[in-house]
This record gives C-alpha cells, sequence and structure tokens, in this order.
C-alpha cells in the first residue's frame, strides 16, 4: 500500500513528535523517580535514626532513674516509698514500681508501689495492673542478663501498658517500671503518608500510630525490615517491601541500649503520587501538543500536497494527449519551480505535437507520392488505351459524311474520354495531400477504391486480384483516402512478393468479427513470413525488399494510420504459406 505525501507527513510529524516526547517523559520520570526514591531512603533514614536516638535517650534516662532507685533501696529499704513518691513526682509516665530481689531460688518481689491517683485519672485500678503482670511477666533473668527490658505489657481492651526493666550495676536486684506509652508515643507520631513504630528486641509493638495494634501487642517480626532491624548486622538501613498487597519503601535504626529498633515506613504509591501526576500531566501536555502539532502538519501537507494533486491531474490529461493545459503556479517557491516547468513543457509538448503531425503529414504523402511513382507505368498505360481510341474515332469521324455516324464517334469518343479522366482523377485525388475529414465509410467502397488504383499494376505483374466481400456491413469511421493508402500499400507489397511464385493471387475479404468491429483482409500466395519478420514488419525502415526496392516505412505508416483510426493491424502466415494481413477498425456505432 502506497500512502500519499500527506500521510507521509503527518505520520513522519507524529512518529517523530510521539518518540520526542516518549523519549522525554521517559528520562525525566525516570530521573525524578530516581531522585524521588533517594530522597524517600534518606528522609526514612534521617527519621529512623533520629527517633532512634530520642528513644534511646528517653529509656536510658528512665533506666537510669530505676537503677539508682535499686541502689538506694538495697541501702535503705525502709524509705523506699518515699523515694518512690519522689520518682513518681519526677516523671508522669510512671505508674507503678517493683523491686526484685535476687535469692537462692530465683527471684521475689521485696516491694511494690502503685500511684492509684493516677490510675484513677486513667479509670484504671491496681487490679488491672496485677493482671497485666500476671498476662505479660517481666523476663527477669533476661532482665539481669542483658541489663535492660522494654516490652509491652498492654492489656486488651484498652489498657495501654508499656514496662521497662533494668537490673542493677551489681545484678542482685531487678527494678519494674508500669508506664504509659504516651512517651514513647509522642516519638513515634507522624502525618498521613509517613508511619514510625517501635518494637522490641523480639519484633512486638512497642509503639505505634495505630493504638490498636499496641493494644494487641502485635507481632511484626516476620516484615522483612523488622527481620533486618533485629537481626541483621547492620545497625542502620533501608529496604523495599511487599505488605498486605502494598509496596512499601522503609528505614530502620536500632536502639543503642538495644530495647529494640525504630522502623519508619511509607506506601511507595504515596511517595510517587506527585510524580506520577506529573507525569500523568506531562502525559497529557504531550498528547495536547502532538495533536495540536499534526493539526498544522495536517495543514502543511494540504498547502503542500494541493499543488502537487493540481500537478498530478493536469499530467494525466496531458497523458490523454491533452497537450496545451497549464496548472497554476502557486505554493511554496519549490512548487512554483515544478508548476512553472511542467508549463513549459506543456507548451513545448504542443509545439512537438504539431511538429510531429506536420511531419507524419509529409512521410504520408512521401509515400503516397512513393505508390504513384510505382503506379505510373500503369496508369500510363491504362490511360493509352481510351487515348488511342479517341484518335481513332476522331479521325473516322473526319472522314465519314453521315450525320449520324459522326455523332456515334462522338459519344465513343466522349466515353474514352470520360474513362481516362476517371483513371487521371483517381490517381490525382490519391495524391494529393489528405484533408482529415472524418466521415461515415463503407468498408467495401473503401476496398474498391484500393483496388481500382492498383488492380491494372497487378495484372501487369500476372497478379490476379480477388474479392470476398460480405454483404449488410455496417459503417466505418475514417477517412477514405488514407485507407486506401493502406490497402493500396498492403495490396502493392504482396504483388511484389509474390514476384517469385508459380501462383500469384490476392484475396481482399471484408466481413463483422464481433459486435462493434468490422474486419479487412489481404491475403496472398506468396513465401510468407518467419517469427522473426512478423516482429519487425511495423517497425520504421525494416523492409524485406532488395535494396533500392523500397524505404521500409509502408507498413510503419500503414500502422500509424490505422492506429489513428482507434484500429489494428496484424500480420499472420508461416514460411512457405502466404501471408495474411488483418485490419481491424470499429463501426460507426461501436466507435
Amino acid at each position: 500500500m502506497r500512502w500519499s505525501l500527506r500521510t507521509q507527513i503527518v505520520g513522519l510529524v507524529g512518529a517523530m513528535l510521539v518518540a520526542a516526547m516518549g523519549v522525554y517523559l521517559a528520562l525525566a520520570t525516570r530521573v525524578v523517580t530516581a531522585d524521588k526514591e533517594a530522597s524517600v531512603y534518606d528522609v526514612n533514614a534521617l527519621v529512623a535514626g533520629t527517633v532512634a536516638q530520642q528513644v534511646g535517650r528517653t529509656v536510658d534516662g528512665i533506666a537510669d532513674k530505676l537503677r539508682y532507685f535499686g541502689q538506694e533501696y538495697e541501702i535503705t529499704p525502709g524509705d523506699a516509698e518515699r523515694r518512690a513518691r519522689s520518682l513518681f513526682d519526677a516523671d508522669e509516665a510512671v505508674l507503678s514500681l517493683e523491686v526484685f530481689k535476687r535469692t537462692e531460688g530465683g527471684f521475689e518481689r521485696s516491694f511494690l508501689f502503685v500511684d492509684n491517683k493516677r490510675l484513677a485519672e486513667l479509670n484504671l485500678t491496681a487490679d488491672d495492673l496485677t493482671e497485666a503482670r500476671k498476662r505479660t511477666p517481666a523476663p527477669l533473668e533476661a532482665v539481669q542478663s542483658a541489663g535492660l527490658v522494654l516490652q509491652n505489657a498492654s492489656l486488651a481492651p484498652d489498657l495501654a501498658l508499656v514496662r521497662l526493666s533494668s537490673a542493677t550495676a551489681d545484678g542482685r536486684a531487678v527494678v519494674i517500671a508500669d508506664l504509659r506509652p504516651e512517651w514513647l508515643l509522642s516519638a513515634v507520631s507522624t502525618g498521613h503518608v509517613y508511619k514510625v513504630f517501635l518494637v522490641d528486641r523480639l519484633g512486638r509493638v512497642l509503639a505505634h500510630p495505630d493504638g490498636e495494634l499496641v493494644i494487641k501487642r502485635e507481632d511484626l517480626s516476620l516484615l522483612p525490615v523488622v527481620k533486618d532491624a533485629l537481626g541483621g548486622k547492620l545497625a542502620r538501613g533501608t529496604e523495599e517491601y511487599e505488605a498486605n498487597g502494598v509496596r512499601k519503601v522503609a528505614a530502620f535504626a536500632r536502639v543503642e541500649n538495644g530495647v529494640g529498633a525504630v522502623v519508619v515506613e511509607v506506601p511507595r504509591d504515596e511517595v510517587f503520587k506527585a510524580t506520577n501526576e506529573l507525569t500523568r500531566r506531562s502525559l497529557l501536555f504531550a498528547v495536547g501538543v502532538v495533536s495540536l502539532a499534526l493539526v498544522f502538519a495536517v495543514l502543511l501537507g494540504r498547502r503542500v500536497t494541493r499543488p502537487l494533486r493540481e500537478l498530478q491531474q493536469t499530467m494525466m490529461v496531458i497523458s490523454r494527449g491533452e497537450f496545451g493545459v497549464e496548472v497554476p503556479v502557486a505554493g511554496p517557491t519549490e512548487i512554483r519551480s515544478v508548476g512553472a516547468a511542467l508549463n513549459e513543457m506543456s507548451r513545448e509538448l504542443v509545439r512537438r505535437s504539431e511538429q510531429l503531425q506536420k511531419t507524419n503529414a509529409q512521410l504520408v504523402q512521401s509515400e503516397k507520392l512513393s505508390a504513384v511513382g510505382e503506379l505510373a507505368a500503369s496508369v500510363a498505360h491504362e490511360v493509352k488505351n481510351p487515348m488511342v481510341g479517341i484518335v481513332g474515332f476522331a479521325q473516322l469521324g473526319q472522314e465519314s459524311v453521315d450525320h449520324v455516324e459522326i455523332q456515334e464517334y462522338f459519344k465513343l469518343i466522349e466515353q474514352d474520354a470520360f474513362r481516362a479522366n476517371k483513371i487521371l482523377q483517381n490517381l490525382l485525388e490519391f495524391s494529393r495531400p489528405p484533408e482529415m475529414e472524418i466521415e461515415a465509410l463503407s468498408p467495401n467502397d473503401v476496398v474498391m477504391g484500393s483496388m481500382a488504383l492498383c488492380v491494372h499494376q497487378l495484372q501487369m505483374q500476372g497478379v490476379k486480384v480477388d474479392t470476398a466481400l460480405a454483404e449488410g456491413l455496417p459503417a466505418i469511421r475514417g477517412n477514405s483516402n488514407q485507407l486506401r493508402q493502406v490497402l493500396l500499400n498492403l495490396m502493392m507489397n504482396a504483388g511484389q512478393a509474390m514476384d517469385q511464385s508459380p501462383k500469384k493471387l490476392i484475396t481482399v475479404s471484408t466481413q463483422t468479427v464481433e459486435a462493434g468491429f468490422v474486419e479487412i483482409r489481404v491475403a496472398d500466395t506468396g513465401p510468407g513470413l518467419a517469427d522473426d519478420v512478423k516482429d519487425m514488419l511495423f517497425k520504421p525502415f525494416f523492409t524485406t525488399k532488395r535494396r533500392g526496392q523500397g524505404t521500409g516505412l509502408g507498413l510503419s505508416v500503414s500502422r500509424t494510420i490505422i492506429e489513428a483510426h482507434r484500429g489494428q493491424i496484424r500480420a499472420e502466415g508461416a514460411p512457405g504459406a502466404g501471408a495474411t494481413f488483418i485490419i481491424r477498425l470499429p463501426t460507426a456505432s461501436g466507435g
């Protein structure tokens, strides 16, 4: 399928713009995405590290107080309640305080203080704390080994509680404080996009923006980021993972005192929401630009192709033989140049066509005169007979005295004179330059007119001419002079071709071959035609006659005349079987 120039222009502009916009959007999106990813990773890591440091300092501050209380408790146990009260007054997050001493059988609680007033403010009782201790006992052995343990001791449905256990410096006692989680929740407060939470060393939630997860003591140890935070070699890091069907970008940082780790995470879609929106708007902008460019490309294509279409239409008119048609010179400089060149070509074609017609007419006339030259001897001989009769009857008329006999001689003289005049008139009419008058003609009349010119010449050569003319043939349209020239040329050629043949016979026939066409056949009994000769017969200057006996233009001119009459001429025959020339002409009604 061949595309038009306008389609190619629009397609090329569209493809280039789409490619350019696509590459630009891809590169811009990649750069923005990479920059955004780096920025998010940096922010997550910074937030995680900062919160981890804050949590570590807060935990260390309370742990120092607990260790100090434990040491003082071993020295003066009787003053423990007063010091506990002062500790409570210094830190509002503390709800209760316990001291476990190391014994031979394990650990035994030696001190318990509960601030009932603070519990009442929270709609809690000491029994709630007792139940929480039963559900989540402090890992005393682990505390003594690690020195510090922070755990979630919350109790469903509404008791949020954090327990901090610290061993004294000598390891003989463990001090435990039940704390309100607000001091941790303030550290993990975040917006609607970023989420910061704290897990203990086992992966359970200590503080989380979702309070329900704190109450349920949710186990997040299976999260990839929590696994890396608690079990990896790095104290800080970033990671991307999928949880509950949501792709997340996260960072972690371990709390320095080993109580757990801080995790910062954000949904990837939220991170790149602005980037996606920018990409979407850029894509819409690109579509708009491409659409606008295509509109301009279509307009430009029309401006370029309109004069080209006019050029094409003009060329089609010229190709049909209607020379002299010119196209308006308009459009871009290049198109105007082509249009001017086409107009000049059209004018030159008119000049060349006129010159060619004159040359062709001269060629036809020269061939006709050549035929006249060949007929001269036979015409002179044919005219001689009536002239002898005229002279003889004139002499007899002078000697006669009988008036009736003289009149009879005058009639014979008149008949011979008319006969000679007819012969000369036919020759003169044939040799005169033709006037291209197209009229309805009888095919049989054209044949008989041609035979009248050459039959005597052929008889002098010993050639017999037969006819087989069909009756009732439809008329054809053409110029009788030119058609007679073609038939005369064919019959004269046939007579010359049979010069050495034992049988010399030319048969001229007419017939209707199909609706709208008539055929005229000229057949001879000459040597026939070889295949290579048949292919060359109608080419200019080709002849089978001896040097000096032909120009080789007769059949070429004949074909030109027949084709000008919208007909066809062809030759048939084989070596030794004679030759037949077939002229096919359209009828007046069919043409």
